[in-house]
């Protein structure tokens, strides 16, 4: 499996993480990591990280990771728990496959800041959509 060639692909093309500011900056077998810098536009009202960021980034991750067998997966489903916020501008989300089926992925995910301290997690149910056509991003 050519990771790096995947790892380019997915940031070159697709066009949701390249506008929410996210890239996929490790994959591996049964395991992924995005990060983002992140902008006035990633925060909300309060200026704290929006949710929305979070679990973008978490659905991310999840994914890279899904589909780190070389076939194209869907989030079906997530149970995310937000512990605390961060002044950071700069997150890394990590995630790591529990269990793969032949049509099911359970992939874990952590979101943390610079310091390493956890922010977020939760659990990612994927669903295979078939063998991916080529190193697409979707």
């Amino acid at each position: 499996m050519d990771y790096q060639a995947m790892i380019n692909a997915t940031n070159e093309k697709n066009s949701f993480m390249l506008h929410n500011g996210i890239r996929l900056t490790k994959m591996e077998k049964d395991h992924a990591v995005v990060e983002a810098d992140l902008t006035r536009v990633s925060r909300n009202l309060y200026n704290a990280v929006h949710g929305g960021m979070f679990l973008t980034m978490a659905d991310c991750a999840s994914g890279g990771a899904a589909r780190s067998n070389g076939m194209r997966y869907v989030t079906i489903s997530n149970s995310f728990e937000f512990f605390r916020n961060t002044k950071d501008d700069h997150l890394l989300a990590e995630a790591w496959v529990k269990s793969r089926g032949t049509t099911i992925c359970v992939v874990e995910v952590e979101i943390r800041d610079t310091s390493g301290t956890v922010l977020c997690s939760g659990p990612f149910t994927m669903f295979c959509v078939g063998k991916q056509d080529t190193l697409s991003s979707d």
